[in-house]
């Protein structure tokens, strides 16, 4: 029967020298018959072993089986390939499938007690956050949700939220000398809240009355340029390829990283919007291509730099809150109800590259 809590190690001392892809073969220590999951997004580039003695605890709530199992198991290939740095020598971790319907949440405590965990990285969403933060209330727990309001003593989400975005777009643009904007938004849930997020920022800047609303379900490229074409605003703010930026020389486009990034350039040529970005971003991503096969998404990016935040802790022997840390996605810290702070870059695609604006 497959072992739904997957328990980890890493061979970083026995095989430390040795590149990711040359680790030895799956291994198990004496003890309880464990079943070793084959899979071929794991195997062979670690090893599962049923006993750790590192010490020092970190637990990863990920949803490895499922309709986002796909989700879960990139951020693992990215937090395998982090751990081969000295800094995750003396960590053990324990990966658990948040998806498994057989998962009793309320015996997670009691079956990791007696262990010194210093951090858990996940889970994915914002309500499981909440769920697994009653859980282990005295756990810093490193969410990858990017709803700033389960922020707390405890709890931090560290995915690049709306509200950082449009923050840095907002400064961006009145930099710029734009001082209106079309807003042009589906209708739903993720369009009111990002639309939130914009007329948050917009009563900071005095600017509610230069904006200028546009509310949709479903609308043709044709129409949605002309209603931008037509509004005599200088810039236009979406979370959908919906115009033709091409017809739209005068008026710059603003988006959410998320849109561009999963749209591309081709969709989104001329689009400006914020992101994070560190020097050594492009190496992981070759890395992770090279040995994976695929691009990283943002989240597993964002989770080789959470894996780098507590391997760092842990050498430098203080909590996840006090350090400061450098990542794929620069420089960022982690603060109790602060959350995680990072500085987030402007950027445009251009002739369909990734041009940094600021």
């Amino acid at each position: 029967m497959r072992r739904r809590t997957i328990e980890l190690l890493l061979l970083l001392s026995l095989a430390s020298c040795a590149p990711l892809w040359d680790v030895p073969k799956t291994t198990t220590t004496a003890g309880p018959k464990a079943t070793v999951p084959v899979d071929p997004f794991l195997d062979p580039n670690l090893a599962f072993l049923s006993r750790q003695t590192a010490g020092n605890d970190i637990l990863l709530l990920l949803p490895l089986s499922g309709g986002n199992a796909a989700l879960g198991k990139g951020i693992l290939r990215a937090c395998i390939l982090t751990c081969r740095t000295d800094d995750h020598r003396n960590v053990d971790f324990h990966v658990v499938d948040t998806a498994d319907p057989a998962l009793e949440k309320a015996k997670l405590h009691d079956k990791f007690k007696d262990k010194n965990l210093k951090a858990i990285i996940g889970p994915v969403f914002f309500q499981e956050a909440k769920q697994y933060g009653a859980l282990f209330p005295e756990v810093p727990i490193l969410t990858f949700s990017n709803n700033l309001s389960v922020n707390s003593d405890h709890i931090v989400a560290c995915g690049i939220s709306p509200q950082e975005e449009v923050k840095t777009l907002f400064a961006f643009a009145i930099s710029r000398g734009i001082d209106g904007f079309l807003v042009m938004l589906p209708e739903g849930e993720a369009g009111d809240q990002v639309l939130s997020c914009v007329k948050n920022e917009a009563q900071r800047h005095d600017l509610e009355d230069d904006l200028t609303v546009v509310r949709y379900v479903g609308i043709s490229s044709k129409d949605a340029t002309k209603c931008a074409r037509s509004s005599g605003k200088k810039a236009i703010f979406l979370m959908e390829p919906v115009v033709n930026t091409q017809k739209l020389e005068d008026m710059d486009v603003f988006t959410l990283s998320s849109s561009a990034l999963s749209g591309g350039a081709r969709a989104w040529n001329d689009a400006i919007f914020a992101f994070a970005g560190g020097p050594n971003q492009a190496e992981f991503s070759e890395k992770y291509r090279r040995i994976f096969g695929k691009n990283p998404t943002i989240l597993d990016i964002i989770g080789h730099d959470l894996m780098e935040a507590v391997g760092q802790s842990v050498t430098n022997r203080h909590s996840v809150f006090e350090g400061k840390y450098s990542g794929c996605l620069g420089n960022f810290l982690i603060r109790k109800r602060v959350g995680l702070k990072r500085r987030l870059g402007v950027f445009r695609f251009e002739n369909h590259e990734m041009i940094k604006l600021r």
